[in-house]
């Protein structure tokens, strides 16, 4: 067995370089994404595509509600909490066999109930389909916590290498299938499968040769206490999600189609500026919160984290308009100002989700659970309250809010339980710069798409500035420009 199952010592430099890595990837993954829409937009029907996104929408209700996606951060925290290197090993196969059981039993009721389920989320007739993807999501369980193992160990290139080589293999069995086998949805669901049992077997043999076969019971249930409360969060989470289209349903069919489309923009500053630091950050911060003066380096982090979010949060609001107009039609347009509060809501999620995070630091899981629960009751309330007389813009305002809060709530606890000495005046100045630019451009006249493309740029190159020059301190400027200029050679 290897023995470089060590927690690596945290550094600063090490958190960047691979958090930049996992960005590459998820640019990539997105970008390829968008170059598939004409392909499967050729060969699956709308209704096939509803069936498709109903089926992805049953798979993850299942596994939030067993658990699978909170085993995860229960295996980071147990694992580094361990003393030594056998101890690290017989957490990271408990968690693995403890997953294979759990997904497993999941798996079985799931395909049992598969025709109950199908008609709950109207897929009646699907069931076969159904069974054939909740076995898919039993082996991807089993991936998702091997490649938790290589994160813990800053493995950024092989997790980027292996996810490169798994998107490979995904498309070209969906180009067969679908485009030449017209197994339509079908396809879509083996080539899914195909994949996670190959990765599955050839993870789990990586894993378990360097980590041995060991089952510890006491450790499995200490593990199962702390994860459930995530549980409750990641509930929360999906509510706070998708709770506002079905609102919205009930105004306006067509407001839900503008709505989604601009909230799959807003949420690109999660999927690939917070999803590209979770990777690092989820699975190590209880290295950096150690050791003398750990607070201080987590106020620096999140002063870098809160200026990286809101530079890119103010990028995807002008841009995110100017990319629309080149792919769909004017009437999927949203008003000029949604877009903005949408991705400042999430770039207020993603900020928030970092002092959530420390909450996990010598304290249980049962607040980030609460506090998960409060954002879901207050998101569904002002739904409810805003939407039938606002319709896009009360959805908008009302996940702006939500989000408001919880990164208040967060922010709040964890600088009570942690002293962090991080003020939340960076962040202030950070959403004024950005209220303000965007302000100034939405009264400009739209004169054309180049006209329109240059203003944004003007924008955007005055945020920064105003940014770099009230935000950033001089020593952090410093540092800024020698980063860019290291992220440039990796």
């Amino acid at each position: 067995m290897a023995s470089d199952s060590v927690i690596p010592e945290p550094r600063l430099g090490g958190l960047l370089r691979d958090t930049s890595l996992y960005f590459v990837g998820n640019v990539a993954f997105k970008v390829i994404g968008f170059i598939m829409i004409p392909f499967y937009a050729h060969f699956l029907s709308p209704e096939q595509s509803g069936v498709l996104n109903l089926v992805e929408l049953a798979i993850t209700v299942v596994a939030i509600a067993f658990g699978l996606q909170a085993a995860g951060a229960a295996l980071a925290r147990f694992y580094h909490e361990q003393t030594d290197d056998a101890c690290r090993r017989e957490t990271v196969s408990t968690a693995l066999i403890g997953t294979i059981l759990l997904a497993g039993a999941v798996a079985v009721l799931a395909c049992v109930f598969a025709t109950p389920i199908a008609v709950a989320v109207s897929l009646q007739g699907q069931a076969a389909l159904l069974r054939m993807a909740f076995l898919a999501m039993f082996f991807s369980s089993i991936v998702e916590m091997a490649l938790v193992y290589e994160r813990m160990l800053n493995r950024a290139r092989f997790y980027l290498a292996y996810s490169i080589a798994t998107l490979v293999v995904t498309l070209s069995l969906n180009i067969a299938l679908i485009g030449f086998v017209h197994l339509g949805v079908l396809g879509f669901i083996i080539s899914k499968l195909a994949v996670a049992v190959g990765g599955c077997a050839y993870l789990l043999h990586r894993v378990w040769r360097e980590v041995g076969a060991a089952f510890r019971a006491g450790l499995a249930r200490a593990m199962a206490r702390f994860g459930a409360p995530l549980i409750v969060s990641g509930g929360s989470y999906f509510a706070i999600h998708f709770s506002d289209r079905l609102f919205l349903a009930h105004v306006s069919k067509a407001d839900v189609g503008v709505y989604s489309l601009a909230y799959n923009f807003a949420f690109l500053i999660s999927v690939v500026i917070g999803d590209s630091f979770t990777k690092v950050w989820g699975v190590s911060f209880y290295s950096y919160a150690s050791g003398d003066g750990w607070q201080d380096r987590l106020a620096k982090i999140g002063r870098w984290l809160i200026f990286v979010l809101g530079a890119s949060a103010m990028g995807i609001s002008l841009f995110g308009r100017d990319v629309l107009t080149l792919m769909v039609p004017a009437s999927y347009y949203p008003p000029m100002l949604m877009l903005p509060v949408l991705v400042f809501g999430y770039f207020l999620r993603e900020v928030g989700d970092f002092f959530n995070s420390t909450l996990l630091v010598g304290m249980g899981s049962g607040l980030v659970g609460r506090i998960a629960v409060f954002g879901a009751v207050i998101n569904l309330a002002l739904n409810a309250a805003l939407i039938p007389t606002y319709g896009i813009w009360g959805a908008a305002w009302a996940t702006f809010v939500t989000w408001a809060l919880y990164c208040a709530l967060c922010w709040v606890y964890a600088g009570r339980h942690h002293r962090l000495p991080i003020s939340p005046w960076p962040l202030a100045l950070i959403l004024g710069l950005s209220a303000l630019a965007l302000w100034d451009r939405s009264l400009l006249p739209a004169n054309g798409a180049l006209q329109n493309l240059g203003a944004d740029c003007g924008a955007f190159t005055l945020f920064l500035i105003a940014a770099a020059v009230l935000y950033l301190r001089p020593a952090e400027r410093g540092e800024a420009w020698s980063t860019a200029r290291r992220l440039a050679r990796v």
